[in-house]
């Protein structure tokens, strides 16, 4: 089973524009509203793959049983710890003519103790059915910045594979750790890693001596063009599957689902970011936060090209 965790579960909201002009008047196309979050993202593409999944994390009273009405009709199984507060809305500008995203996210409301210690034990006790633990997005107010960390340990403990996704000092102190697999974009990289990219060493350099460190796989997602994945052996790149961008929220969710389901079928590094692509382009080709489904992967599979660079 794959195991995704969720600290911080949000609404949606894409707004559709012609052309965003930053400071100037602005006419709305269209707009949707999608609950999500990275964990319940990635649950959920698996789940259209097919694969056995959980979702876990946290969930706030004032609009808690939004959360889990919508993980029932995906169909999906879950477990949430509730805690004061309502579940943050996210604002996504999508500039149709350049296919460009901006975004405006609440940081989330304030988390009890008791809240993440509940969650902690719940999903310790789970680990014992589980695989792969997917640990990604945000941390919200009042998780300690090492909550990620922590996971990732218990999950060492019981020989359980995990993916790390996520920014800041959550993403440095996980590191700490040696997660089986870390998938930031290229700038998320740039970002955590750029004291050693500005002691002159490029980004696939300092990528491999992070998997010579214990990190068995480092996959970065570059948008348009295309995704890097290495592991002890070579670095592969994919070239991005030419699509009509529709929407770019939940890509990144749709990439790692892929990658666990190519790790749960112990397929090899090549198949696993063919299937992170496939999966990739199937969430963009749609509307809002709408991810790859079953039958998107299977169309789009055949068109990912894929070269060993090193």
């Amino acid at each position: 089973m794959v195991l995704s965790v969720t600290l911080n579960p949000c609404i949606d909201k894409t707004i559709y524009l012609d052309n965003l002009e930053i400071g100037a008047y602005n006419r709305v196309k269209n707009t949707r509203v999608d609950l999500s979050g990275k964990g319940l993202n990635v649950s959920t593409v698996l789940n259209n793959l097919k694969e056995e999944t959980m979702c876990m994390g946290l969930n706030f009273r004032e609009s808690g049983n939004t959360l889990e009405h919508a993980m029932t009709a995906r169909g999906l199984q879950y477990y949430f710890v509730r805690s004061e507060g309502a579940i943050r809305t996210n604002i996504k500008l999508f500039d149709q003519s350049n296919h460009i995203m901006t975004e405006v996210n609440e940081a989330g409301p304030n988390v009890s103790f008791a809240a993440i210690e509940k969650l902690v034990d719940e999903i310790d006790v789970r680990l014992d059915h589980t695989h792969i633990l997917v640990l990604s997005g945000s941390v919200p107010p009042g998780v300690p910045a090492n909550i990620y960390q922590r996971l990732i340990h218990l999950a060492h403990k019981k020989d359980v594979k995990t993916v790390l996704d996520t920014t800041g000092e959550p993403f440095r102190l996980g590191l700490e750790e040696k997660p089986f697999l870390i998938k930031p974009n290229s700038k998320e990289f740039e970002q955590a890693f750029k004291n050693e990219l500005k002691s002159g060493k490029g980004p696939l350099e300092v990528a491999r001596q992070i998997v010579d460190g214990g990190i068995p796989y480092v996959c970065i997602s570059m948008g348009a063009d295309g995704a890097l994945l290495l592991d002890q052996e070579h670095t592969y790149r994919a070239k991005a599957i030419p699509v009509e961008a529709k929407g770019l929220t939940g890509a990144g969710d749709s990439m790692v689902a892929g990658m666990c389901y190519a790790l749960r079928k112990r397929l090899g590094t090549a198949d696993m970011l063919r299937h992170a692509m496939a999966c990739a382009a199937g969430s963009v080709r749609q509307e809002g936060t709408l991810l790859a489904r079953e039958a998107d992967v299977k169309e789009l599979l055949p068109q990912v090209e894929l070269e060993i660079i090193a």
